[in-house]
């Protein structure tokens, strides 16, 4: 049984009483930590604890990140009716786990950017452990765990985020730890067709975003114009488990777990790809020397190559002028 199935028939109160090995081997975590590369990354994460605070103090830090976990405000967002939008959008939340060294803060996305990060190092052999010199894409950051990862890992990381409250927690990190190497934007992923990000990337990070969006078929193309050529997009997304070449449609009404009186609920899912689904739409919009594992978990991991810039069908699709 995984923990998603366990989320369905076990209430979250008795769940958090479970030893923290009984929930690693649901969720496969404990067999992750086995990877040689996760704990060298988790360490890869100490630079940014209150010990190395650049710009602020440790009592203000605190502070400012407190302030963020009670924020709770749909109109910033520019939202017109709470009521018709993702719960994390309205109330801020954590994305990943982290370790500050005089607090820790705990994320609904555990140590998914390490254990993400690890794998494709180390099982798909996609990226090497130092990124030293690359520029990097990171796609719906939240947070921004995982883009504090990989600047850590010496890349220069430009994070877009559409829920502003995110990137405005993302922008206090980096000025209070000084990270010179980390651009966030409050951008959609739609949005990233502007001339600085043509032919800019040598790494996409396209990891928990394509499930949640309305139009996977641009959100690749967008994601295949924005690498240089040689470059690749890392991608990971909630899937369906066929063998036929099809995309589930679960819709922004159904909830998976949580409440809705303290905007806990998961969901708010669009389109879930089969992993030929996924294969082919990957090969479509241009990539080549596309790998796509078994799904695993509700779960796919996929690696594409832009080895040159090339066209794409253009009949139907929603974004005519798209490069």
């Amino acid at each position: 049984m995984s923990l998603k199935t366990l989320d369905k028939v076990m209430p979250k109160r008795i769940e958090k009483f479970m030893p923290k090995t009984v929930k690693k081997s649901l969720t496969g975590q404990k067999k992750l930590e086995n990877l040689p590369s996760y704990y060298y990354l988790q360490n890869l994460m100490s630079k940014y604890q209150v010990k190395n605070l650049v710009n602020e103090d440790k009592k203000s830090f605190k502070m400012k990140i407190d302030e963020f976990l009670q924020l709770k405000d749909y109109e910033m967002e520019g939202f017109k009716d709470p009521e018709k939008q993702r719960d994390y959008t309205i109330k801020f939340r954590w994305g990943h786990n982290h370790d500050f060294g005089d607090f820790s803060l705990k994320g609904e996305m555990g140590e998914a950017h390490i254990s993400k990060i690890a794998l494709y190092i180390d099982r798909y052999k996609a990226i090497p452990r130092s990124l030293d010199g690359l520029k990097v894409l990171d796609i719906g950051c939240w947070t921004g765990g995982t883009s504090l990862l990989l600047a850590a890992m010496g890349a220069h990381v430009v994070a877009v985020e559409e829920v502003k409250k995110y990137v405005d927690c993302m922008n206090y990190l980096k000025y209070a730890f000084n990270i010179e190497k980390l651009e966030p934007k409050n951008l959609s992923l739609y949005e990233c067709t502007k001339p600085d990000f043509q032919d800019s990337f040598d790494i996409v990070f396209f990891a928990g975003v394509l499930y949640h969006l309305t139009d996977p078929i641009i959100a690749l193309r967008i994601t295949f114009n924005c690498l240089k050529d040689g470059g690749i997009c890392l991608l990971q997304t909630a899937a369906t488990n066929s063998k036929k070449r099809i995309l589930f449609y679960e819709g922004p009404t159904v909830f998976r777990f949580g409440d809705k009186e303290d905007l806990s609920r998961r969901g708010w899912n669009w389109l879930f790809p089969s992993p030929s689904a996924l294969f082919q739409m990957m090969t479509d919009v241009g990539y080549s020397d596309v790998q796509v594992n078994k799904y695993d978990k509700g779960s796919l991991f996929a690696v594409g190559k832009r080895k040159s810039h090339v066209d794409m069908m253009r009949s139907g699709l929603s974004v005519r002028t798209i490069r």
